[in-house]
């Protein structure tokens, strides 16, 4: 694979791509200079100047180059890009993989004996398709293989005309068009359920509303859904119990040999033949059983683990509940206590204000005569009433 010819998928981080090639790193690896290069990029050259392409130090052909740590490559790793074949998206680390196994539209061998050609994985299992044919709409000679590339873009008699609707289609794909042209004779859409009625596609919505199945036809989708998800099910309780019959059945076999060990021990030579075993008892693959044992330890791993987090969310909510509501009980405690303060204080400011306005008022206004400013004087030096301020400080410290 040519991984600078990859296609990538999104914008591909700067830091990620090779100063060199402009492309993404491929077997990155670091200069003592701190730089990141691809391995072939920075080999070839240091082979044309002993110096690094960004900011010239001096660097020898042999200057050991280190691998990129490990967080690099991941990221690299985990790049998406285009299958070159089947352009379905694949991480870069899984992309030779995926040709070498998986991928339809890869090139393997041709499964014929004498045959030393290519063909797609997809049709592989048709057997060896190099042989000779005639096209069916021209005559020419070419390939099986490439038939069907040749009736959709080579052949001079691909198109023909639609008897239906008279629209110009491909010849290889006339099969395809019947089942969309739209004056083509088809049935209901509840044919299947019983209805009979036929006439041409873009007419059928002109019998939707007449048809006596409309309104069961949508019950009986329903039912056959359910009816599919039933028989999954099904099917996977039969997988289920078939993996609990051969657990079963191999530790059934598995007594059966320690009794068996034990009787040979004990009993003389004398004894009586063993019976024969039954076919359903006979043990299994060892590898097989011991792959199946470890797939019931992880999924019991798993459902304890399951148990034990749902267990610790619990507990986590129980203590942050329990954490939160003294909080709460503060903050009300505290609304509370500032709503009281901003009472007194307001009350305090009223009182100052009024203490003063009756104190200035009294000031200015001149006295008829000497005695009363006498008469005034000895008031002012006689007892003082009591303030409010003063009992509504008895009352808090009363609280």
């Amino acid at each position: 694979i040519d991984f600078r010819a990859l296609t990538y998928i999104g914008n591909v981080d700067e830091n990620l791509i090779c100063p060199i090639c402009r492309v993404a790193l491929i077997d990155p690896v670091d200069t003592i200079c701190d730089h990141t290069f691809c391995k072939d990029c920075i080999s070839q050259a240091l082979s044309h100047s002993e110096a690094c392409p960004i900011d010239r130090y001096p660097l020898l052909r042999d200057s050991p180059l280190t691998r990129s740590h490990k967080i690099v490559m991941n990221q690299l790793d985990a790049l998406l890009v285009k299958c070159p074949c089947c352009e379905a998206p694949i991480p870069r680390a899984m992309l030779q993989n995926h040709m070498e196994k998986y991928c339809k539209d890869a090139l393997v061998k041709c499964p014929g004996k004498s045959c030393d050609e290519v063909v797609k994985r997809k049709l592989s299992d048709k057997g060896c398709l190099h042989y000779d044919v005639s096209c069916p709409d021209c005559e020419t000679v070419c390939q099986e293989i490439d038939i069907g590339y040749h009736r959709e873009f080579k052949c001079k008699e691909r198109q023909k005309e639609c008897e239906h609707c008279g629209t110009g289609i491909l010849r290889c794909k006339d099969a395809e068009h019947l089942e969309e042209c739209p004056d083509v004779m088809a049935p209901c859409k509840w044919a299947e359920y019983g209805c009979l009625h036929e006439d041409k596609r873009k007419d059928l919505y002109l019998h939707a509303d007449d048809c006596a199945l409309k309104s069961v036809g949508p019950m009986a989708e329903i039912l056959k859904k359910e009816i599919n998800i039933l028989r999954s099910e099904v099917r996977y309780l039969n997988e289920k119990n078939q993996g609990q019959d051969r657990r079963i059945k191999f530790l059934e076999s598995g007594a059966k040999d320690s009794d068996r060990h034990l009787d040979c021990v004990d009993i003389p030579a004398h004894s009586p033949p063993n019976i024969p075993e039954s076919a359903s008892a006979e043990p299994l693959d060892s590898t097989n059983e011991y792959l199946l044992s470890l797939i019931e330890a992880q999924e019991t791993r798993i459902s304890q683990l399951s148990a034990a987090m749902t267990e610790l969310e619990a507990k986590q909510t129980m203590m942050l509940f329990n954490e939160t509501i003294p909080i709460k009980n503060e903050l009300t405690d505290m609304r509370s206590s500032q709503q009281v303060v901003s009472m007194h204080v307001r009350w305090l400011l009223n009182f100052r204000r009024q203490e003063n306005q009756r104190r200035f008022g009294t000031g200015g206004a001149p006295g008829p005569s000497g005695g009363g400013s006498d008469a005034a004087g000895s008031g002012a030096d006689g007892p003082l009433p009591r303030r409010l301020s003063d009992s509504m400080r008895d009352l808090i410290t009363k609280l």
